[in-house]
């Protein structure tokens, strides 16, 4: 497996663990008795249209931090340190 292709798929992980939440809760509406008329009230709240995008805004940011986390976790920090070098005797200005 190419280093790409091992980038593409970290990157997919959580935006399928998002769509494998919201087939959850869609599924779990089907489920007979007191959970399924929980998701059912979950995804009718979930899926109004001003939380709706309430609710994908909050999901497309855990996919984000999830994916940077990911990341972080792999590369490390990215902390640089800068060398700056005086060059004002060379260059004098006016």
């Amino acid at each position: 497996m190419s280093k790409r292709t091992r980038m593409i798929l970290t990157g997919l992980l959580p935006i399928f663990g998002v769509s494998a939440v919201l087939l959850g809760v869609g599924l779990g509406g089907k489920l007979p008795g007191f959970p399924g008329e929980v998701f059912r009230m979950i995804s009718g709240i979930m899926f109004t249209p001003v939380f709706l995008e309430l609710t994908f805004a909050f999901l497309g940011l855990l996919a984000i931090f999830s994916i940077n986390n990911l990341r972080l976790q792999k590369e490390g920090d990215e902390y640089v340190s800068l060398e700056i070098e005086d060059d004002s005797e060379d260059d004098p200005k006016p």
